[in-house]
């Protein structure tokens, strides 16, 4: 049997190399933990919907009290330029820098709705949960719909506001929870940034900036 002494430098090299090589596989083919956090891959490697949308505008609409109430809300389209049938599920959530959650269209009364597709004028805008199910390919299919969530009241001018668009691709990873036995599946999402106003819209309000947009896996 060989020893290590009696082996060449470029064998003992090759050899470490293909140690690497094996133990790198093995992490790729088990469940990542999430120290290791996954990004989504450059080239996509699963099925993904065309998303387009719309910036945040704001909207007051009048309960039944008489007392309006602010509403953010953004319209989006969905076209299937895949190979295939999909089946669209959109969950959407905004999410600001002073720790909110917030899961649109959630607890939104209908009206707000009605109110939103009289000021757009798009006859084909429909209810989140109305576009739920199986996407057609091609832009003669294509879904409209909106995302809309309250306005939130802050002691800050400007808020960086994320809102996180899910179900828009097939791509997922496996991901170990930490000091557990236990994995969870992130999901490629896509993250849409924004600096808004912090409190209820007013004329004096600052303006909705564009910070970018990119994807990750949530």
């Amino acid at each position: 049997m060989l020893t290590i002494d009696r082996i060449k430098p470029g064998i003992v090299l090759t050899a470490l190399a293909l140690t690497v090589l094996v133990g790198l596989a093995a992490v790729l083919s088990s469940p990542q933990s999430a120290s290791a956090y996954p990004e989504p891959a450059l080239v996509p490697r699963a099925w993904e919907l065309t998303f387009t949308h719309d910036m945040p505008r704001p909207i007051a609409v009048q309960d039944a009290d008489g007392a309006y109430h602010w509403f953010w809300y953004m319209t989006y389209k969905v076209v299937n330029q895949t190979e295939a049938e999909r089946i669209f599920v959109p969950t959407i959530t905004i999410t600001d820098d002073e720790g909110r959650i917030i899961d649109a269209n959630k607890d939104v009364p209908a009206k707000v709705f009605d109110a939103i597709k009289e000021k757009v004028a798009n006859p084909l805008l429909e209810p989140q949960e109305q576009i739920i199910g199986k996407v057609l390919r091609g832009e003669d299919y294509a879904r409209d719909s909106v995302a809309i969530w309250p306005a939130t009241v802050s002691e800050q001018d400007t808020l960086l506001v994320s809102i996180l668009v899910e179900g828009l691709s097939g791509e997922a990873a496996i991901v170990k929870i930490p000091d557990s036995d236990e994995t969870t599946v992130l999901r490629k999402t896509l993250m849409i940034d924004y600096e808004m106003p912090g409190r209820p819209p007013t004329p004096q309000s600052q303006p909705v900036v564009a910070k970018g947009e990119h994807w990750v896996m949530r």
